[in-house]
């Protein structure tokens, strides 16, 4: 039906496990960083040339760069296909080998203890390093919590066992097999396409498909394995942050991001306070669909009718168009990606579910996507392509100020999701644009209200442990409902009993990136504020482009109030609020 709707993997690293290039450049990983640690481990403590110490970060980024491609095309193997125990096997062996990379470079943070936090920041001043000012800043931010050389050494020995934790969820969830009884036949389907069928018009498929979800979820036996291996990764992250000295169990995360633990605490806050709107848009929705028992199964439900459903070509066109409108730079890169090979589009058996954007320094962009067809599959080409383009845009910065903070991650993404909504307004009818409004505020309070709520299930499950406490998975399943019961109040009846609520063991990002789901929150937030700021002035065009080139050059309170953006304020997050308020007094007068 279409082209270029695979990923090209070929093109961009190697032929297949055993390309003998695969098997040089693994070969090369460990003789490559011991000459770099030859050549720095006793020198660089006493570096003070701002010339030398930008060589130094120099070849760092390259020595990066050439160890770990054959750990990303490892990686990207394995999410199209999570089963293939060969593709498993290699990938533990470079893990492993990582280990030994991990601590043959442990000098370089002890380099940077003695050298000490007044030095760094002094040479942080020095113009020539102007452009990884904020990675020495950071740096000198963290010396604190940096541990001797041999605890920094059995911290990444233990690691490994942590990322075989995370593999094995990841494969125990791609290994699942979904079945779904419709119009009377049973069906195989993947993860994502029962996902799909969340949003079906009929409510019993719409039942069908969560049950089909909690059936395979939901068993003693997985939840037992889920249970343990989420109890693992906080055990971890506890032992870590008391080991290290962060005074509570968000800080690690905050110190990273750069942002003050204020700042998150009144996004979360805000948020959390303002579910009462959550409560208004889910009991218009149910007066809508005339249903006096409204379900976790009718959340999803459709408003109305979208007669449009789209191929893969049709979406990225409309995504193209878009585009297109908006900036020159954006539409020839998202061309760039399918015209290359790098957009793997539709689902399979044991493809890796959900949708990525996957980009870093000096390397080309790639996207996973699981196209079912539907209008917010449409928004999910846009979404991450978003992330790829502002994956582009960064490259302008060094390797070590490349990434972006994760609050400033949702960004381009979000509001290239914007940008498409304000398209689709105009190619619909008054009807159809009913249906939008509500996929829309769907969206929005998936990804700032239910976002928040995973983390404060986080926060909460997390201080347990750290406090010295045990979760079985039924503790897990009991608290998780608390912290939904807080969200859907008395708007939603739920499906199961608390004992049995399984859904958190589904979000992939409590298990990989603890604490990451705020940055979908604060992303919504403030892409509310940028997209009015260009409405009000499409000159403001080239500043939000400033924000995606700026990667991690600046502290994310920094960058933005350059652009009259203060993230310390309630006001930010009440007026972001305000925003989803409108749009649900568009939705309460709706007629049924």
């Amino acid at each position: 039906m279409t082209e270029n709707t695979n990923w090209d993997l070929d093109r961009y690293f190697y032929s297949w496990l055993d390309d003998p290039s695969l098997t040089s450049d693994i070969a090369q990983i460990l003789p490559l960083t011991h000459a770099f640690a030859e050549k720095y481990s006793a020198i660089l403590p006493t570096l003070s040339d701002p010339e030398k110490i930008l060589t130094f970060y120099h070849e760092y980024d390259a020595l990066l760069s050439q160890i770990t491609r054959p750990s990303y095309y490892l990686f990207y193997r394995s999410a199209l296909n999570t089963q293939d125990t060969e593709i498993q096997k290699k990938q533990g062996e470079v893990e492993a080998i990582f280990v030994e990379v991990g601590n043959l470079l442990l000098f370089i943070s002890q380099a940077w203890k003695t050298m000490g936090k007044e030095k760094i920041l002094a040479l942080a001043e020095n113009p020539i390093l102007a452009g990884i000012q904020n990675d020495l800043v950071r740096t000198a931010d963290m010396l604190q919590y940096i541990l001797s050389e041999k605890e920094e050494y059995v911290l990444n020995a233990k690691s490994r066992p942590l990322a075989l934790a995370n593999e094995l969820r990841d494969n125990l969830a791609g290994s699942y097999e979904f079945t779904m009884t419709i119009d009377g036949e049973e069906k195989k389907l993947t993860e994502e396409e029962v996902r799909t069928y969340r949003q079906h018009e009929e409510r019993s498929v719409r039942k069908e498909a969560y049950d089909s979800l909690r059936r395979t979820y939901g068993t003693k036996q997985n939840q037992i394995t889920l249970g343990n291996i989420y109890t693992s990764i906080l055990k971890n992250w506890s032992s870590e942050i008391q080991i290290r000295g962060y005074k509570n169990i968000l800080a690690q995360r905050n110190i990273g991001e750069q942002l003050d633990d204020t700042v998150v605490q009144t996004l979360l806050q805000e948020v959390s306070s303002a579910y009462p709107l959550y409560h208004r848009y889910l009991k218009k929705k149910a007066s809508l669909l005339g249903i006096n028992d409204f379900s976790i199964w009718d959340v999803n439900a459709p408003v109305g009718k979208m007669n449009t459903n789209y191929n893969f070509d049709e979406a990225f066109d409309l995504h193209l168009s878009v585009m297109k409108d908006f900036d020159d730079e954006f539409y020839e890169y998202s061309l760039a990606m399918r015209n290359e090979g790098r957009i793997d589009a539709f689902p399979r058996m044991g493809k890796q579910s959900g949708a990525f954007a996957s980009y870093r320094k000096d390397a080309e962009s790639f996207v996973l996507l699981n196209f079912n067809g539907k209008l917010r599959d449409v928004s999910i080409v846009s979404h991450e392509l978003g992330h790829a383009i502002h994956g582009h845009l960064s490259q302008a910065q060094e390797g070590a100020v490349y990434d972006s903070a994760l609050s400033l991650a949702e960004t381009a993404s979000i509001f290239s999701e914007m940008l498409l909504g304000a398209k689709i307004k105009t190619l619909i009818s008054q009807e159809e644009y009913e249906a939008y409004l509500d996929e829309r505020l769907s969206d929005i309070f998936a990804t700032i209200f239910r976002q928040v709520q995973y983390v404060l299930f986080e926060q909460d499950v997390h201080t347990r442990i750290y406090d010295g406490g045990e979760l079985t998975y039924k503790e897990l399943n009991l608290l998780y409902r608390e912290h939904q019961k807080n969200l859907y109040w008395d708007a939603m009846i739920f499906d199961v009993d608390a004992k049995d609520e399984s859904t958190w063991s589904m979000i992939p990002h409590i298990f990989h990136t603890p604490f990451y789901c705020y940055s979908y929150a604060f992303g919504n937030i403030l892409v509310f504020s940028l997209y009015n700021k260009y409405k009000a002035d499409p000159n403001f065009k080239e500043n939000y482009k400033n924000i995606l080139r700026a990667g991690g050059s600046l502290p994310p309170a920094e960058l933005l109030k350059k652009y009259d953006i203060d993230i310390a304020s309630k006001e930010f997050y009440q007026a972001g609020i305000r925003e989803v308020e409108k749009l649900v007094e568009a939705f309460e007068k709706i007629e049924g």
